[in-house]
């Protein structure tokens, strides 16, 4: 009997792990500090929900189009244009989930053999280009996060197809500067690739400006831009986002979808329609509470032994290096153990992830408190030096 190769032969996901540790924490009756989930805990907006509850008596509960619904995409290419300065149309966007926008713009780009580069740092992208056959390879960001040009043009060889890019980033909270991107699409030119940005957080800035590489791509760059509902709103299980591609990319994705999902549900589609055309005010007050709490968390962070953190600037999250000497994976298995915090092991997001935490600052100042309070303890029992 066959295998599916591309699934056995991917391991276990050290933040899963990390999962199944807190469930087992839990079934003993442990009340865990739960800094690792990348998910708002405000309520999705009212008039969101509203929105979906009225769409579905009008009806939306059939098949939809696969690309999306028209008034929909029409919407997105919208804010595109104005806020991304991405010259998008209707007939650009594909409205589907964006975790699997990501995979499906894999599997309509890339071939078996085909490599996929990946800055190092970053999101958990490996497995799914293995899923596609394909192979990630990791090119060192600095040690501030920003694009190494040196490093990203010796990754590359004869296979590379695509660059990702995610900004702001997760998990670090960096956002690209111009010259970065620039200097990204120069390479990308130079070496026929096609770039996929993944922009799920592009919301959520609290220092600089973000910028969409599509905005500056020259016409012979292919850039793929993803963008979420999930953040922004509150959104996250409601498995909404979309990608604006170039047509041939584009109208495999459709095909991707028909194959797959069929569509998104039409009532989530028309939830999302509402939250571009007045859910703005919501956007900001997300923004400026995670900013609040990014503030926060970074001040007790300052007073830790043994932690040092390059401050990020947007997404929510916070990326510290720390110094007791064990790797990431006991750290954060030893922490949830003694002190009852979760918090992910970097090395989840790569080779250059090893010595960090990724920190979510998703939940309230008093959880933030209670957590770096026991981080501190952790810290002191284990070595942490003051000042490291």
């Amino acid at each position: 009997m066959g295998r599916a190769v591309q699934v056995d032969e991917i391991g276990e996901s050290p933040i899963l792990a990390l999962i199944d540790q807190i469930f087992r924490a839990r079934s003993r009756g442990e009340t865990i500090l739960t800094l690792h989930i990348g998910e708002p805990d405000f309520e999705t907006p009212q008039g969101i929900r509203d929105a979906a509850y009225r769409a579905m008596n009008e009806g939306y509960t059939h098949y939809a189009p696969a690309a999306g619904l028209p008034e929909l995409r029409t919407a997105i290419a919208r804010r595109l244009s104005e806020k991304n300065r991405i010259p998008a149309t209707a007939d650009d966007v594909v409205v589907l989930p964006a975790k699997f926008a990501i995979y499906a713009t894999l599997l309509a780009t890339l071939g078996p053999g085909d490599e996929v580069l990946l800055t190092d740092p970053t999101y958990l992208f490996e497995q799914p280009i293995r899923l596609a056959g394909a192979t990630p390879v990791y090119a060192p960001l600095t040690r501030s996060f920003e694009l190494d040009a040196d490093r990203i043009v010796e990754a590359i060889s004869p296979r590379t197809k695509l660059l990702v890019l995610v900004t702001p980033a997760n998990p670090t909270g960096h956002v690209m500067r111009r010259h970065e991107v620039k200097t990204a699409l120069e390479i990308a030119q130079a070496k026929g690739l096609t770039v996929v940005s993944d922009e799920t957080y592009e919301s959520l800035v609290y220092d600089g400006t973000h910028l969409s590489p599509a905005s500056l791509a020259p016409p012979e760059v292919p850039v793929v831009t993803v963008g979420s509902f999930s953040k922004l709103y509150a959104m996250t299980g409601w498995r909404a986002g979309y990608v604006a591609a170039p047509p041939t990319i584009r109208e495999r994705l459709v095909k991707v979808v028909e194959h797959t999902l069929t569509c998104i549900p039409p009532f989530v589609q028309r939830a999302c329609l509402w939250a571009l055309e007045h859910a703005g005010p919501d956007e900001d007050r997300f923004r400026e509470k995670f900013r609040e709490r990014r503030n926060h968390l970074l001040a007790r962070l300052d007073d830790l032994p043994g932690i040092t953190c390059e401050p990020p600037e947007g997404a929510f999250y916070a990326f510290p290096a720390y110094e007791p000497k064990m790797s990431s994976v006991e750290f954060s298995r030893a922490l949830l153990d003694e002190e009852k915090v979760a918090l992910v092991p970097g090395i989840a997001f790569g080779p250059r992830g090893e010595g960090h935490l990724r920190i979510s600052y998703t939940n309230s100042l008093d959880t933030i408190d209670a957590a770096m309070d026991r981080l501190g303890s952790f810290l002191e029992r284990h070595g942490g030096r003051r000042g490291a």
